[in-house]
């Protein structure tokens, strides 16, 4: 097994964990808050896969950028909630039931958005494109569906002791997280350098940013809601994107590289808005 190899099956595991963790401390009725709540549904809908992937193809239609970080935008916005980023919107003071829904009703929404966003945007560019379905399936299972009934499941075993068991996995699985990109980055460095420029960084941010303020603006009238939807529509899947770009357009190593940088600048943008959130929900 490559080096390579090995990086990614760490970080898919402590993925894994991260979901488990999530669904140890949750309720299995939570995942149906955004059914039972179909206009918060809808609001979320818009802003991650309406408005998200307009905004991308209207970057990718205005301005001169290299391929791969055309296809790497298209992609990004289509894709459902990493499942990494509930804990991040847990701290901008968002319901668990509406995290934990949110996590679930957009991977099962990308199902059907990733293969018809993806013909749409192959129509109007005048690209064939193959969609790897089942490939999205499975990534979906591993990373979300499995470790959320494992986690429900364990918690009825274990009852008041979850609780403390979820801290435990978590902290796992964020060692293990921050050991992976840790390395996966340095690997990667070189490449990730040679993308920037161009345009690439801004069209990037910019796809970032109107994330946040659509998921902000159709959150709703909670504070942490909003917040919690601003951040599922700029930060998406990259395990997803990924898989998507690999088996979709197997040639476009910069679109891969492309959606790395993108993890990175996540990153750096969401630090300074949780910390507006905060300050937002403390005045008022």
């Amino acid at each position: 097994m490559s080096l390579i190899a090995a990086l990614k099956l760490l970080i898919v595991a402590s993925i894994f964990l991260n979901v488990l963790a999530l669904a140890l401390r949750a309720r299995a009725e939570d995942v149906l808050h955004l059914f039972r709540n179909w206009d918060l549904g809808l609001r979320a809908f818009a802003a991650m896969y309406l408005v998200v992937p307009l905004v991308a193809l209207a970057i990718v239609a205005a301005f001169e950028l290299k391929p791969g970080v055309e296809i790497a935008l298209l992609v990004l916005s289509l894709s459902p909630v990493p499942p990494l980023l509930p804990k991040k919107q847990l701290k901008s003071g968002a319901e668990g039931a509406y995290i934990t829904s949110l996590l679930v009703a957009a991977a099962l929404a990308s199902l059907l958005v990733i293969p018809a966003g993806l013909h749409l945007f192959a129509a109007v560019f005048g690209r064939q494109v193959d969609v790897p379905v089942l490939g999205i399936v499975k990534i979906l299972a591993v990373t979300i569906a499995v470790p959320l009934l494992l986690g429900f499941a364990v918690q009825k075993l274990l009852g008041t002791r979850a609780a403390r068991v979820s801290v435990i996995v978590g902290k796992v699985a964020m060692a293990m997280l921050l050991v992976g990109v840790l390395v996966l980055l340095v690997l990667m460095g070189p490449a990730m350098w040679r993308l920037v420029g161009g345009g690439t960084l801004a069209a990037l941010v910019g796809m970032i940013l109107a994330g946040l303020a659509a998921g902000y603006l159709l959150g709703g009238g909670s504070a942490g809601n909003r917040a919690a939807l601003a951040l599922a529509a700029a930060t998406r899947h990259p395990g997803v994107a990924l898989s998507v770009v690999g088996a979709t357009f197997p040639g476009e190593k910069q679109a891969l590289v492309a959606i790395l940088i993108s993890v990175v600048l996540n990153v750096i943008v969401g630090i300074p808005f949780l910390k507006l959130v905060h300050r937002e929900t403390e005045g008022g």
